[in-house]
């Protein structure tokens, strides 16, 4: 699994190992000083690094992208670009090695029906979903959901469709530019940008931004709790999410009930 936020991208050769540290340097907001503090070297060694005088060592790359928050699969890029062999492999999750993973997922999800629930990795592809998610999914998108190249359902194409989840969706206007700050570069090129609608600017913000739908005289309103492994050193499992949707009313709790009821 490949995430679209990769700055690496595996069938090209590595880029130089300057340039990817300053990239991901000025991503953090860090200077070459706050930078070398962190990673337990000088500023001047930070330098040399960025412009190509100096090579760096296999520990002092593990170093400045820990200091950096690299996610894992451009840690392997940066070592790459270094020289070095990758520190992270991407099981499948057939891997034995992954049971008790896949077991615990099996275990959040079932535990939240009637309640839907998902995993998704971070460009919002479906990887698994229980069977309330299921249910709402097949309700609003009866003739089917889009798919990425691999072959995995696309959630975030989706949502930001006018035509996928858009007719369905009643405050686009607080949801969409949410989502994309989310997904940052894996959002879709034509997502929705701005902000809250003018005509509800004068209403009070809720307890937390919920997910508004209405088809066919049902409507739900839900919010979501987000569940991540913790540390994580599997590429894929690095990648993953488990949102977890609750309703965020009375009436949203009796729709999802009674869909769980047949």
């Amino acid at each position: 699994m490949v995430s679209a936020l990769d700055l690496h991208d595996a069938t090209q050769p590595p880029e130089d190992f300057g340039v990817l540290l300053r990239r991901w340097r000025r991503r953090r907001g860090t200077s070459q000083l706050d930078l070398a503090l962190d990673a337990g070297t000088s500023q001047r060694h930070v330098s040399f690094l960025e412009t190509g005088r100096a090579r760096p060592s296999r520990y002092m790359v593990v170093a400045l992208a820990g200091a950096l928050d690299v996610p894992l699969r451009d840690r392997n890029a940066l070592l790459a670009a270094a020289g070095f062999s990758p520190a992270f492999l991407a099981r499948q999750d057939s891997d034995p090695d992954l049971a008790a993973v896949e077991a615990a997922l099996s275990f959040i999800l079932d535990k939240q029906e009637p309640f839907p629930a998902i995993v998704v990795d971070r460009a919002w592809r479906l990887r698994r979903a229980n069977a309330a998610a299921e249910r709402m999914l097949a309700f609003l998108a009866p003739d089917g959901l889009p798919t990425a190249t691999d072959g995995a359902i696309d959630l975030a194409a989706w949502i930001f469709d006018p035509d996928g989840l858009g007719p369905w969706l009643r405050n686009r206007d607080e949801v969409l530019p949410h989502m994309a700050r989310r997904l940052g570069p894996a959002a879709p090129h034509w997502a929705a940008g701005g902000g809250r609608s003018a005509e509800g600017d004068d209403l009070p913000l809720p307890p937390v931004l919920t997910l508004d739908v209405a088809k066919d005289g049902v409507a739900v309103r839900l919010f979501s709790t987000i569940t991540t492994l913790g540390e994580p050193q599997d590429l894929a499992l690095h990648d993953i999410r488990i949102e977890s949707f609750f309703p965020a009313d009375e009436p949203s709790r009796a729709v999802l009930e009674a869909m769980a009821g047949g």
